[in-house]
């Protein structure tokens, strides 16, 4: 399971751009998850992909002009199960 932000409009894939859960960091969850799997602040060492080494200005202009989505990806489902436009 793992959950990132990805550049691309709507019917668009892109890249991730900002990691939001890995179980590699923090472990996989253990049972049912029903609320928060993570908190924190996204910083611009965080950025990857088309915004490495850009600044989080960057993430807010690509959501703001609808360039961006998360997509949750599950064990079933590597390539996306629970994709939302970010507006």
């Amino acid at each position: 399971m793992a959950a990132h932000i990805h550049n691309g409009k709507q019917g668009e894939n892109g890249q991730p751009v900002a990691g939001l859960f890995n179980p590699s960091m923090s472990g996989p969850p253990t049972g049912t998850v029903n609320g928060q799997l993570k908190k924190g602040t996204l910083t611009s060492a965080d950025l990857s992909g088309a915004l490495a080494g850009k600044q989080i200005s960057d993430l807010v202009a690509m959501i703001k002009s609808g360039g961006a989505y998360v997509n949750i990806h599950t064990t079933k489902n590597q390539n996306g199960e629970i994709r939302g436009q970010i507006s």
